[in-house]
């Protein structure tokens, strides 16, 4: 009998939890997360916040992630991460920096375990994530153990260096991009032209120009709220689900629940046609002008109601906040 369960992937960039070396192990509850780590100061609460607001670090080695109903899915897919047996798309995304980014990578070939990597400078490859067996060979020869992946992870890193479409998952690389621009309320606009990514922004100096560039060489600022990314022929596609992200309902939560006050400021959640209806515990956490940069139209209906007009997707939004208000 088939099984119904859904494909949900992990999508927090793994050096937000301290790096793959960081994580013991991973629990869930029925919304929860629950992660046993080496050093909880490792993991990037605020940055995690992005895509989930809620996140408790319960002590030294244990951190807490709500992220909905999707709980167990999610932490079944970080268990595939943590183990090496996660797609190869994600891999090789996470595989890019640590090799000295974008620019620094020659060549790719591999054996049956090994991907040998013909680099412009092995000192700028990064021995201390995630693959234990890395050697440099020389100057400009590195092999790194991998597993019996490597034939995959090798073509896939091919496609990532060469901007070829085929069967290339760029929700990954979509995901990537969105904390070093800044985060998710950093972006206003997404557009291109043939080969660049060109990204309105409310405020172009929030952006980690660096960290792009170990996958995407050239960046440029236009103005203080215009920047634009070489990404090559497959930038269509990735500007395609960059915006898919931006508009998705998951998003839009993790947008707002920080400026209502938070998961534990909501005691309801209801809707009409256009309107996102909130019961919430106190008023004066809700930060109602920050709020109207997205949703211009916000009421305070007493000291314990607030409605958002958010259009006609009012319904699918708060299914979304339901997930996340215990």
């Amino acid at each position: 009998m088939e099984s119904n369960k859904k494909d949900v992937k992990f999508i927090l960039p793994m050096n937000l939890l301290g790096g793959r070396e960081n994580i013991v192990k991973v629990n869930n509850c029925a919304t929860r997360l629950r992660l046993e780590v080496k050093d909880a100061n490792k993991v990037n609460a605020e940055e995690i916040k992005k895509y989930y607001p809620a996140v408790q670090k319960i002590s030294d080695k244990e951190v807490h992630i709500v992220v909905g109903t999707n709980a167990s899915e999610l932490a079944e897919s970080l268990e595939r991460i943590i183990a090496f047996d996660d797609n190869a798309s994600n891999m090789a995304m996470n595989l890019i920096p640590m090799l000295g980014g974008k620019e620094n990578i020659v060549k790719v070939n591999n054996c049956a375990t090994r991907l040998r990597l013909e680099v412009k400078n092995a000192d700028k490859v990064n021995e201390e994530k995630y693959y234990p067996v890395i050697q440099k060979i020389s100057n400009t020869e590195v092999h790194v153990v991998v597993g019996i992946k490597a034939f995959e992870l090798a073509d896939e890193l091919s496609k990532i260096l060469n901007d070829s479409d085929a069967n290339t998952d760029y929700s990954n690389r979509a995901w990537l991009l969105i904390p070093m621009l800044g985060g998710i309320e950093n972006i206003v606009k997404v557009n291109n032209c043939a080969t660049r990514l060109r990204l309105n922004l409310k405020d172009a100096n929030k952006v980690n120009a660096e960290e792009i560039k170990k996958y995407y060489p050239a960046v440029q600022k236009i103005s203080d709220t215009e920047l634009h990314i070489i990404v090559g022929t497959s930038v269509s596609e990735l500007a395609e689900d960059l915006e898919k992200l931006l508009e998705s309902q998951s998003v839009k939560t993790a947008l707002l629940l920080p400026l209502v006050g938070g998961i534990e400021n909501i005691t309801k959640v209801s809707n009409c046609a256009t309107r996102l209806r909130l019961e919430i515990k106190d008023i004066n956490k809700v930060n109602i002008e920050s709020i109207k940069k997205y949703y211009p139209a916000v009421e305070t209906i007493n000291n314990n109601e607030i409605h958002i007009v958010v259009g006609t997707d009012a319904s699918e939004l708060a299914k979304e906040f339901k997930k996340f208000v215990i």
